[in-house]
């Protein structure tokens, strides 16, 4: 493998910056329901798509709304709407950029965030790739999840 699979201690860890201390990840066995909304697409040095973080509206919104301390309310009113806010958008590609760190260390080719889109097409599903997925607990924000798919 190219990169490191994410450990549910380094996102728990990451989470409680975000959330605050009450916000945990756990791995899980399988995804829960639907296909995921939002797909985080991670690039090499030569441009090819090497990794994909995704989740669902309700864990993107909350995501993004948390790092600008929206109130959960408004996680709500997007769930209704089924649209995220550009505000809360921007906020989840700068929290996807973050999590860009849990699928590297010191012996690791380097990647970066190319782009977050809302098409559950671009998941990265390559030969040899790997999957980990996470339940989170979210605070006030509820529950959520994150599947990283890495080569």
């Amino acid at each position: 493998m190219n990169y490191q699979a994410p450990e549910a201690r380094a996102l728990s860890d990451m989470l409680s910056m975000i959330i605050g201390g009450e916000a945990k990840a756990k791995v899980a066995p399988a995804l829960e329901g639907d296909s995921p909304d939002f797909v985080a697409i991670y690039i090499n040095r030569d441009d090819e798509v090497v990794a994909t973080c995704c989740s669902k509206l309700h864990t993107a919104a909350s995501l993004g709304s948390a790092l600008s301390m929206i109130p959960a309310g408004g996680v709500k009113s997007m769930e209704e709407e089924n649209q995220i806010s550009k505000m809360a958008l921007d906020n989840f590609y700068e929290v996807m950029n973050i999590f860009s760190s849990l699928l590297m260390n010191d012996k690791t080719e380097h990647l970066r965030l190319s782009e977050v889109v809302r098409d559950a097409g671009k998941r990265l599903k390559v030969d040899n790739s790997e999957e980990v997925i996470f339940t989170l607990e979210l605070g006030n924000y509820g529950a959520g999840e994150l599947v990283f798919n890495f080569t």
